[in-house]
């Protein structure tokens, strides 16, 4: 009898248990956004490759002008500029770069 009580018990808190080890992995996860960028390798030396990956990226919609390059953080370097198309349409873009290009946003400038 005691047997089928345990093995009862445990059934029943399998499904919690395994609730918790998912919410632990997703607590972990969202901790290491809050580590200290001072923590985390510099990449000032990628400066040249995120301004050419990301005009590159900006190329796709017409001529490129890189406006500035700043170093966010430690690991996170962003590019902004402007992209002129044959229409003579004007764009605006923000490009983040860590190792490779991790994002691209194009936005269109108000008349």
């Amino acid at each position: 009898m005691k047997r089928k009580i345990a093995l009862s018990l445990i059934l029943a808190a399998t499904p919690v248990l395994g609730g918790c080890v998912a919410q632990a992995a997703l607590a972990a996860a969202e901790l290491a956004t809050y580590i200290p960028a001072s923590e985390r390798p510099s990449n000032a030396y990628l400066k040249g490759d995120a301004t050419q990956a990301c005009t590159q990226r900006a190329s796709q919609y017409g001529t490129v002008y890189v406006t500035d390059v700043e170093q966010r953080r430690n690991d996170l370097l962003i590019v902004w500029g402007s992209v002129v198309d044959t229409a003579q349409r004007r764009r605006t873009f923000e490009c983040q770069f860590t190792t490779a290009l991790v994002s691209f946003k194009l936005r269109d400038i108000g008349r």
